[in-house]
Parts: structure tokens; C-alpha cells; sequence
């Protein structure tokens, strides 16, 4: 059964730089990340750990979220994981359809 919902979410990779993406299954998008599947990126900066996550009703609204945060600079994105809800404050000042995002809590996705 396909998840109802969609994820955006931050990556650590070991060279200290962040990966943003989408994805209906965390647990499923990490193991492909983890084995260089999935992304040219993750292939060549490996993954360590979700540093955050964003669950979104829709894959519109998730695909307009990760082009957002990919856009911004690496001190906002950490600004973003320190503090979950700034992402929908700031977002909303250019769209108005982010009402239908959550904040999850991603500590059991790092395994």
C-alpha cells in the first residue's frame, strides 16, 4: 500500500554538506542512499544520518518545499533543522500552500 503522505528531508552526509530530497518512504529512501542508489549526489558524498524531516499531504507541495530549501544557503538550512517550524514561517512568505505541512521527529530514522 503506497504511504499517504510525503517527505522532505535534510541528510548529513560525511563531508559535513546536507542533501535535501523527497520521498513517501524514509526508512526505504536512507537504505537506497546508503548503497549510492537513488541520487548522483549521495553516490559521491555518502550519507550519515537524517538531520530532518517535513511530512507533506501532497508530492506538489513537497517537490515545491525541497526546491525551496535547496535554493538557500547552508546556514539557513541549519536554521531550518534547529528549529523544525521556521521552514513553514519562511516558506509561506512565498507560498501560501504550505498549511499542509507537519513536523515529525526523525530520531528513529538513524540507525
Amino acid at each position: 500500500m503506497e504511504n499517504e503522505f510525503y517527505y522532505v528531508y535534510i541528510l548529513l552526509c560525511e563531508d559535513g554538506s546536507y542533501y535535501t530530497g523527497v520521498t513517501n518512504n524514509l526508512k526505504e529512501r536512507f537504505i537506497k542512499h546508503s548503497k549510492g542508489k537513488g541520487a548522483k549526489y549521495t553516490k559521491t558524498h555518502k550519507p550519515i544520518k537524517f538531520l530532518s524531516a517535513w511530512r507533506v499531504e501532497n508530492i506538489s507541495i513537497a517537490l515545491k518545499i525541497e526546491h525551496y530549501i535547496k535554493k538557500q544557503d547552508k546556514k539557513t538550512k541549519t536554521m531550518f533543522i534547529e528549529n523544525k517550524r521556521l521552514l513553514k514561517k519562511y516558506f509561506l512568505k512565498e507560498n501560501s500552500e504550505l498549511n499542509k505541512i507537519s513536523v515529525i521527529s526523525v530520531s528513529n530514522m538513524n540507525s
